[in-house]
């Protein structure tokens, strides 16, 4: 498109909207129109002439509202606009143009972007591939509502909450099952999980990550019948030590001892159980993808079925089948959650007679049906 029709363009959508536009060539020289406020302090954006994978940039100054994009041998800059509801005791310096300018919120300003560079390239662009720079030109701190709409879009730029979602139920599941095997892969995968910044600081980043993790493992802890001074006493313990920690490395290792120390938590505050109950139910945990019955245990132990089952009883407070049943579903959990597996796969994974018998038994012990139960731990993603 000529530079002559960009121009008139421009002019008619400004005069319509109060947005400005100007356009300048690759050698960033102006080309329309004669003065642009934001072309004279663009040396204090140089985000919006960053050439990387999104097309389009955005600023959001906490006062004003700035984007740009490439178009043939032009660089379009759009703005400034006024941010809506923005405080007015401290303006920035395109507040004095208030008169000239529209005031926006930021959704409809992206709205409006993506309606001119949808319209100029015919390409159409979604809200991942418009990131948005907080920039903030006065000093003062940013305030918590302005922290938390920055940290919305950075996760929606780097698409990592379901990931951290994710590592969060994944890592609480080996911890209530004492896998320390699986929480020593698993943490080969955090450098990989928490890629979105919540403070300055690398350190105190993962700092704040130990915090809610250990917030996360004292609540589960507490669900699994650790009483409360137990679970809040080892919580505060490892929260005050938490100072002494120098560097990035020591608080990992410190989030794996966190929860080996959990773990210990959870295994002390075991009902004790005799040395056949104990050899019975580590045969069914080892074994919970074959079929087991009484036979096999009275086989293992040299103990009679009814023998075995009087013991689980007087000892565990359920009956043999009830436990099976119990340790079976926990399973089913963990595959509902963790896999792709279909509940048919699982049904027979677990050797239930068929899907719709997992479906009831699943039903029976979570008072949930497995489609429910894996649309409710999804349902925000």
């Amino acid at each position: 498109m000529k530079l002559e029709i960009l121009t008139k363009l421009f002019d008619t959508f400004y005069q319509r909207t109060y947005i400005p536009i100007c356009i300048i060539d690759k050698s960033h020289q102006l080309l329309f129109p004669s003065y642009s406020p934001l072309y004279l302090h663009i040396q204090d954006f140089p985000y919006l002439l960053k050439q990387d994978k999104y097309p389009v940039h955005v600023i959001n100054t906490y006062q004003s509202l700035l984007a740009s994009f490439s178009y043939e041998d032009f660089i379009i800059l759009i703005g400034p606009c006024l941010l809506l509801g923005a405080s007015q005791e401290k303006p920035d310096y395109f507040s004095q143009f208030q008169t000239y300018i529209s005031t926006e919120s930021l959704d409809n300003f992206i709205k409006a972007i993506s309606m001119l560079y949808t319209f100029l390239t015919h390409q159409d662009i979604d809200d991942k591939q418009i990131p948005i720079e907080y920039l903030r030109i006065n000093p003062q701190a940013m305030s918590s509502q302005e922290i938390f709409e920055k940290n919305v879009y950075d996760r929606r730029i780097e698409d990592t909450t379901r990931d951290s979602y994710q590592f969060e139920l994944r890592f609480l599941d080996y911890v209530k099952r004492g896998r320390k095997d699986k929480i020593d892969w698993i943490f080969t995968q955090f450098n990989k999980t928490y890629i979105v910044s919540l403070a300055e600081s690398s350190l105190d980043t993962v700092k704040i990550k130990f915090i809610s993790i250990v917030t996360l493992m004292t609540r589960m802890v507490i669900n699994e019948g650790v009483p409360l001074e137990s679970a809040f006493g080892l919580s505060d313990a490892l929260i005050q030590n938490l100072p002494h920690i120098r560097n990035v490395q020591e608080c990992i290792q410190y989030i794996k001892y966190a929860s080996y120390e959990y773990i210990k938590l959870i295994q002390s505050n075991a009902k004790k159980c005799s040395t056949l109950i104990n050899q019975c139910v580590s045969y069914i945990d080892t074994h919970l993808y074959e079929k087991v019955t009484l036979q096999d245990l009275e086989d293992l132990t040299n103990h009679s079925s009814v023998y075995i089952s009087s013991r689980f009883k007087k000892e565990l407070g359920i009956s043999f089948t009830q436990y099976l049943l119990e340790r079976k579903i926990e399973e089913a959990k963990h595959l509902l959650l963790f896999t792709d597996h279909s509940f048919q796969e699982i049904s027979t994974l677990l050797n239930f007679t068929s899907q719709s018998h997992f479906t009831q038994r699943f039903k029976q012990v979570t008072n949930q049906t497995p489609k429910e139960f894996r649309q409710k731990n999804f349902q925000y993603l």
